[in-house]
């Protein structure tokens, strides 16, 4: 059994062999676009240098008609603060992390902030202290009582018995 399949392997590498057609020529290596074809030289020219056109650049021109100035901000910077109204403002949480207090505020509109001493809370209002059960801002009046400070405690509500 063995013999018969390798004289059967045997005869068809022959037959593949000994085929009529003769084999083809190797392809041409095909020439990268950065690879120039030699020229001969025209008249008045090296044999070595390589031939270069002269660039001519004109003047630069932009149309900004329709584009947007790179240098205009995108956001424009709110012209006037207004101040800041603590009356909304809900005292939610206060955290102990590393010798240092952190207060969780919310805002009238439900949002939530984490402030930490000396965070500036409006043009004329900062935190001033945190502590274990309140926050204290610090307000400097505008107007007719120009420059006398008010200090504004906001305390946690504490979870009554029996809820």
């Amino acid at each position: 059994m063995r013999r018969l399949a390798g004289g059967c392997l045997l005869l068809t590498l022959v037959w593949v062999g000994c085929s009529s057609e003769a084999p083809s020529p190797p392809r041409p290596a095909r020439q990268s676009p950065r690879q120039k074809v030699a020229k001969a030289p025209g008249p008045g020219q090296k044999a070595g240098a390589p031939e270069r056109a002269p660039v001519t650049l004109g003047p630069a021109k932009y149309d900004p008609e329709g584009r947007r100035d790179p240098f205009h901000p995108l956001v424009e910077p709110p012209k006037e603060e207004t101040a800041l109204d603590v009356a909304g403002y809900k005292l939610s949480g206060i955290v102990w992390q590393r010798k240092q207090y952190f207060a969780l505020l919310e805002t009238p509109d439900g949002l939530g902030h984490i402030l930490r001493v000396n965070d500036k809370l409006g043009p004329n209002a900062r935190v001033k202290a945190i502590t274990k059960d309140a926050v204290l801002i610090e307000m400097t009046e505008t107007g007719a009582m120009k420059g006398k400070v008010r200090t504004i405690r906001l305390e946690l509500q504490k979870k009554e018995e029996g809820r």
